[in-house]
């Protein structure tokens, strides 16, 4: 819109556009004002969503899995195959879960890192546009 109006900056003043071409600017700059604010708000709601994700929801998939066998609907197979004895059943959640909540941690963080790629894909294009404008030059 600024370039629009330097380049019929002659004619706005012979017409007497000013007023016109200031509501005109003022309009643009707010819709870039407002959708930028909306950006803004929804990657801060999405950090939220991720950071919840990654903390609380592969956990708790973690943990259902590994309560499965006690709780599931296969409980007694499991139980007779240990023999009621608390201390294997103990043994075993505790490694089970061990293993099971550090992969469940690992596959948020692999999801979560689509952001690292995407600002990584966004440098590497800004860089190759610079360099294709300093090969013009």
């Amino acid at each position: 819109m600024h370039a629009e109006l330097l380049g019929h900056s002659e004619e706005i003043a012979f017409y007497n556009g000013s007023d016109w071409e200031r509501k005109n600017i003022d309009a643009g700059y707010n819709r870039l004002k407002n959708h930028i604010d909306n950006t803004l708000t929804k990657k801060f709601y999405m950090g939220i969503f991720d950071s919840m994700l990654v903390k609380y929801g592969a956990v708790m998939v973690g943990y259902t899995v590994i309560g499965l066998p006690v709780f599931g609907p296969r409980k007694e197979e499991y139980l007779r195959k240990y023999g009621n004895d608390k201390a294997k059943i103990t043994k075993d959640y505790v490694r089970n879960s061990s293993l099971l909540i550090n992969l469940a941690k690992a596959i948020g963080r692999i999801v979560i890192s689509y952001k690292e790629v995407q600002n990584l894909a966004g440098y590497t294009s800004l860089i190759y546009e610079m360099e294709e404008v300093l090969n013009d030059l």
